[in-house]
Order: structure tokens, then sequence, then C-alpha cells
């Protein structure tokens, strides 16, 4: 039985792992593939405090490193759900069962790929899931945007203010 368990093996995730380990708390990443995060996706990093410019790839590296040197355990698995049985969690995964007092649910985000012809071959050269992250970058090209209706709405805000040019989809069909 664990103390904690932490699904998610990205940025927070990790995060997570490191400060309840610290605690003494006796602790599992469970991460779905070996490279975590949205973020190990982007080419360049230049909004991390304590590193003007690092790849995504090698900032989660370091995360892992860090982790792995306070101890945190990870495991690479599929987590298929949780349930509670009085006090303790099960934590049901495609190799198994584990139990858990408490479990941090650090899945982050998974961007909805537009499945466009390009799509595949541009991500972080080109194609974006985080435009502030990634806005800075392509300030001075021609942005096709496609989002949430709440992302839709307050993205182009932020374009704006790039002296690039922003085109809006929305997604409606009339």
């Amino acid at each position: 039985m664990y103390d904690l368990i932490i699904i998610g093996g990205g940025p927070a995730g990790l995060a997570a792992g490191i400060y309840a380990v610290r605690s003494g708390l006796n602790t599992l990443i469970l991460e779905r593939s070996e490279i975590s995060g949205q973020i190990a996706l982007s080419d360049l990093v230049e909004n991390y405090p304590g590193f003007p410019a690092i790849s995504g790839l090698e900032l989660m590296e370091k995360y892992k490193a860090h982790a792995q040197a306070v101890g945190v355990e990870t495991k690479i698995t599929e987590v298929l759900s949780v349930r509670a049985e009085g006090e303790k969690k099960i934590i049901s995964m495609d190799s198994g069962d584990l139990e858990s007092i408490a479990v941090i649910v650090a899945t982050g985000a998974n961007p909805k790929h537009l499945n466009v012809p390009g799509e595949k071959e541009f991500i972080s050269k080109g194609v974006s899931y985080c435009a502030i992250c990634d806005g800075p970058f392509l300030k001075t090209k021609l942005l096709w945007w496609s989002g949430a209706a709440t992302q839709q709405l307050r993205m182009p805000f932020f374009f704006q203010k790039l002296p690039g040019k922003c085109i809006l989809f929305t997604g409606e069909t009339s």
C-alpha cells in the first residue's frame, strides 16, 4: 500500500512526487509513456525560470533526474480506473491493481488535433498547442487559430499584441 499514487508524470506530477517523497510519503508516479508532459514536444522553452532557453525534452529530462535523485518511484502503465474502498483507493491498471491512501491526478493537457495535412510533421515547427508559450516565436507569421470556445475568445486578444496577422477558425459551418 502506498501513501500516495500520482497519475501523470509531467511537470505537475513530478513536482508533486518530489514534495511527497521529501515529506516522507511512500509515493509512486504512474505514467503511460516514457516521454511525458506536453512540454516535451516544445523545441524551445524560454519562459521557465532559471533556464533562459532550453528544449522541452531537456527540461523534462531535468525534471525526471531531479525526481529520481530524491527517490521518486515511477511505473510506465495505463491507468484504467480509480475507485474508493473505504479509506483506501484502488488504482486499476493494464498491469494489475495498486492500493493507496491518496491519489493525485496530474494528467495534464491533451490537445485536440485537427487532423489537417502537415499537422503531425510540423508539431513544434509551426504547429503549436500553446498560444501563450509559442506565440512569441511566431510573432511575424500569419497565424491560424482554432480552439475551445473560451480560448477562441481569449487568444486573439493575446495575438493582437504581436505584429503578425491572426485568422480565427470558429468551427461554425455557416
